[in-house]
């Protein structure tokens, strides 16, 4: 076998090594589902949780090394990612920005400087995933995450109850997907 052969079959190795590990940590592709594909757990913890919501996107992806099923509801009935087990690692509903604690609102409004504010997500983290594990929480955590929009731009926030910015805003064209 000659060098060249030898540093390419290194190099495919190695190439390969790195997109199983880069799957493995989490930066697997989201699959497109339908209701039918999930298990059951998962259907049952949706119809408890939600027993109104209709499904407008479900994926399926792998975080941190565990499966979440990534539900998207229609009519504004918000968002929820659940385990293959069933267990609700995060829940969002849509709010009114009023109903929102002070400090949260006004570092939203800040955000949304000469633009307005779409929605507003609480979101309502029950669990945090390390290391291929679910780390259930004994008390939930909330962040508020709101959609901006500033003439063809768009761009979301996510702040503490305290209004803490959690995430910044990046503004991006409309309809440019986000990184």
């Amino acid at each position: 076998m000659s060098l060249k052969n030898i540093l390419l079959s290194l190099m495919a190795i190695l190439m390969l090594a790195m997109t199983t590990a880069w799957a493995t940590q989490g930066g697997a592709k989201e699959e497109k589902l339908k209701m039918s594909d999930v298990p059951a757990a998962v259907a049952q913890t949706v119809k408890t949780e939600c027993p109104d919501c209709a499904v407008d996107k479900l994926t399926r992806e792998v975080e941190n090394g565990v499966t979440i099923y990534d539900f998207e509801f229609k009519r504004g009935k918000g968002e929820m990612d659940v385990t293959q087990d069933g267990f609700v690692i995060s829940r969002e509903t849509v709010v009114p920005i009023n109903d929102i604690p002070a400090r949260a609102r006004e570092a939203i409004l800040k955000a949304a400087t000469s633009g307005r504010v779409a929605q507003v997500l609480k979101e309502q983290v029950r669990a945090e995933l390390t290391d291929g594990k679910v780390i259930k929480l004994d008390t939930p955590k909330y962040f508020y995450e709101a959609d901006l929009v500033k003439g063809n731009q768009v761009a979301e926030i996510v702040v503490s109850p305290e209004g803490q910015v959690i995430e910044a805003p990046v503004w991006r064209k409309r309809g440019a997907k986000e990184n």
